[in-house]
């Protein structure tokens, strides 16, 4: 009997032993996963930091120094005389101050590692973001007015042509303006600092705080950045392209008596203006959708449960789809160069301008010399 006890008990040590063994190991698995998974989202957090601050110090002078071009050309009375170039002007002067604070800002806040300002002030969490959405939402806007003003100004009845001048522009950039803030009065009301679930670490949510809020902002983000600005310009600029189509095949070979210079000036201004303001609307267009395509995603899915590698992952996401949407307010200018002759010759004009003048004073003074020279006589 004692032999058998002492069978009995060693089979169950046995047994107790391989029985520990599976879970020692599982348990070993599950520690190891969790390393991984944190070792990746750590990994993605990063990339996603130095994609942010490369992108804002390679955009942010860029940005400034074409902006301040963009200015001098388009106070020139070449462009300023045309309501487009004012709605160009009022653009490239709000993406001025989008490159100055929407960048800086963003760097700020995503860029390095628990240095955001609103997750530790509500007031500063919910001003920054009523003032980043409402530059954003501005900037496609003023480029919609000015596809509306090309289709205004290539429109056959008189009636119509009138709403394309100056004065209308005047007082349609201010409107538009006060709206674009006013349409981001929530943003104060709603947002707020909440809490990570993976990392019980305060945020500033950029897409606003979890739940119905965010969802409906995300698809109201979706119409305002980029449904409907992009339904505008593509509408706008197609009836203005095929109003001009329809002007070429009327006016089949004028008379050059008939057409006066000021005529073909303002025809050859539109002419660029359209270039400029088809490349504008291509980046607006794709650049506006994908942000709200990705903001609708990380709303719908806010609600499921997530580890630390999908938090990442969202981030990741939301930074980059976001600072590459600023692609078009902040680089107007180099779009603008490429795609008009006429914007890059008055922007020559500046560079003229710096140089000093030193040929005509050296021809001055040769023929200065020359009339002071006396004149040699020859003796017979």
């Amino acid at each position: 009997m004692s032999v058998i006890t002492s069978m009995s008990s060693s089979e169950y040590s046995t047994n107790l032993l391989s029985t520990s063994t599976p879970v020692y190991i599982e348990q070993n698995m599950s520690t190891t996963a969790i390393s991984s998974l944190q070792l990746a989202a750590s990994n993605l957090t990063y990339v996603a930091m130095m994609f942010l601050r490369c992108y804002c110090f390679v955009v942010i002078p860029l940005g400034v120094i074409g902006h301040l071009m963009s200015i001098y050309v388009f106070t020139r009375r070449t462009m300023s005389n045309n309501p487009c170039g004012m709605y160009f002007l009022a653009a490239t002067i709000v993406g001025l101050i989008n490159t100055c604070y929407t960048l800086p800002m963003r760097m700020l806040q995503s860029g390095f590692i628990d240095s955001d300002p609103g997750a530790y002030s509500t007031m500063f969490c919910k001003l920054t973001w009523l003032s980043l959405y409402s530059i954003r939402g501005i900037c496609p806007w003023l480029v919609v007015l000015a596809c509306c003003d090309r289709y205004l100004s290539s429109c056959a009845s008189v009636g119509i042509r009138v709403w394309s001048s100056l004065h209308v522009a005047q007082r349609v950039i201010p409107v538009a303006i006060i709206l674009g803030i006013l349409l981001h009065i929530h943003v104060p009301i709603m947002f707020k600092i909440d809490i990570i679930p993976a990392t019980q670490k305060p945020v500033c949510y950029p897409p606003g705080p979890p739940g119905t809020y965010r969802v409906v902002f995300s698809f109201f983000n979706l119409f305002y950045v980029g449904l409907l600005p992009s339904f505008c310009m593509l509408l706008f600029g197609l009836l203005a392209f095929k109003n001009i189509e329809r002007s070429k095949r009327l006016l089949v070979a004028p008379s050059r008596n008939l057409v006066t210079k000021s005529i073909e000036k303002n025809l050859k201004v539109n002419r660029h203006m359209f270039r400029m303001l088809f490349l504008q609307v291509s980046v607006y267009c794709t650049t506006g959708l994908t942000y709200s395509i990705s903001a609708i995603y990380t709303a719908v899915n806010a609600s499921q449960p997530k580890n630390v590698f999908q938090v990442s992952q969202e981030n990741m996401i939301t930074v980059v789809v976001g600072i590459v949407s600023n692609t078009g307010p902040c680089l107007s200018f180099y779009l603008f160069t490429l795609s008009s002759s006429l914007f890059r010759k008055e922007l020559k004009k500046l560079f003229r301008r710096s140089k000093p003048i030193t040929r005509p004073l050296r021809e001055n003074t040769t023929q200065t010399a020359a009339i002071d020279r006396p004149h040699r006589t020859t003796r017979v």
